[in-house]
């Protein structure tokens, strides 16, 4: 049996065997009702779709994310190439080395959280938007309250919270933790981390900056295998990055596609916690049921990061960002090891 031939050159047909990083795995049934699984397997040379049929399962071996060594066949199906496991078996990382002459490509998870600011400009839209709500009716009265009390500082509140939306805000940090994801443990693999937009010396580096440091960070993510992990992510902190980086007449790789159901690359430890459910709970209330320490302080949390920013303190917010990040990663651990996929 021929073996650790490049994934590109496998013959068609013919018994071959590799090793390989095997994650994306997936259970499903034939029409006859037999149990299959298919999986991504990638080395030095490439990757390819392994498909595993009743026959192969070993029941006291099941396929787990990690590195194999599989024996079976390239063949095609509905034009894509695919190898058929007819065998498998765990390998450790020095086999891998020894064989690829290179590091395995583990499936990553990219966590992310951004911190957002209101935009300078749009202080002066605030009073008339306000004004227009007045004469139109469209205040509540908890709003009307306040803002017959006291304009002025209706007026500051409702421009600070333009921070929330990528049209009145702009993005002040985006801190990013790199990591194999939680089921992928190879030794001798450390996580990194990330803080684009305010450098160690305080600096604001700009929104500008900050975008394409991150995009160029995240230039070869593979959203078949890894995967961008966050709090609430899917519905403010992507749309958030995208929108922004189209303000700057960017042109950003389409890393994840929001519009599917379940969105593949995508990690949302929110919609985890509810079991795939559209509802809300804060990251801060997850860590609390789940004894983990939280990311906020009496003086810095999201809230805060408008006057943290006017006052001059972005050190706060770079290492705000940076300890969300790292209770998030905790957080996901922690959800992928109860609930699976």
């Amino acid at each position: 049996m021929r073996g650790n031939i490049p994934i590109p050159e496998l013959p068609m047909e013919v018994e071959t065997w590799l090793i390989v990083a095997v994650s994306n795995i997936r259970t499903g049934t034939t029409k006859q009702g037999a149990p299959f699984v298919t999986a991504t397997g990638r080395n030095a040379s490439g990757s390819i779709q392994l498909r595993v049929w009743s026959d192969a399962m070993n029941p006291s071996l099941p396929l787990t994310p990690g590195l194999w060594g599989v024996e079976g066949r390239r063949e095609t199906f509905d034009r894509n190439d695919q190898f058929i496991v007819t065998r498998y078996n765990t390998v450790a990382i020095d086999s891998y080395r020894e064989h690829q002459h290179a590091e395995p490509p583990l499936p990553r998870a990219f966590t992310l959280d951004i911190e957002t600011i209101a935009l300078p400009e749009y202080r002066d839209r605030v009073p008339g938007a306000l004004e227009r709500s007045a004469r139109l009716g469209k205040m509540r009265i908890e709003q009307i309250e306040r803002y017959c009390d006291n304009a002025d500082a209706e007026i500051e509140r409702v421009y600070s919270l333009g921070s929330l939306s990528s049209t009145s805000g702009r993005i002040v940090s985006i801190a990013v933790h790199v990591a194999p994801v939680p089921e992928f443990t190879v030794e001798g693999h450390a996580s990194s981390e990330y803080a684009f937009g305010i450098d160690e010396t305080s600096n604001d580096e700009g929104e500008l900056h900050a975008l394409e440091q991150f995009f160029s960070l995240l230039r070869d993510f593979d959203r078949d295998t890894d995967e961008i992990v966050g709090h609430n992510v899917l519905d403010f902190d992507l749309p958030f990055i995208f929108q922004r980086a189209a303000v700057h007449g960017m042109k950003v790789p389409r890393l994840v596609n929001l519009a599917e159901y379940t969105v593949r690359g995508v990690f949302d430890t929110q919609r985890a916690w509810w079991l795939g459910q559209r509802k809300t709970v804060s990251l801060d209330e997850i860590a609390f049921a789940l004894g983990l320490e939280s990311s906020k302080t009496k003086e810095v949390e999201g809230s805060t990061v408008f006057e943290l920013y006017h006052a001059g303190r972005l050190a706060d917010i770079r290492e705000y960002n940076l300890k969300d990040i790292r209770l998030t990663r905790a957080v996901y651990e922690r959800l992928v090891g109860s609930f699976g996929r």
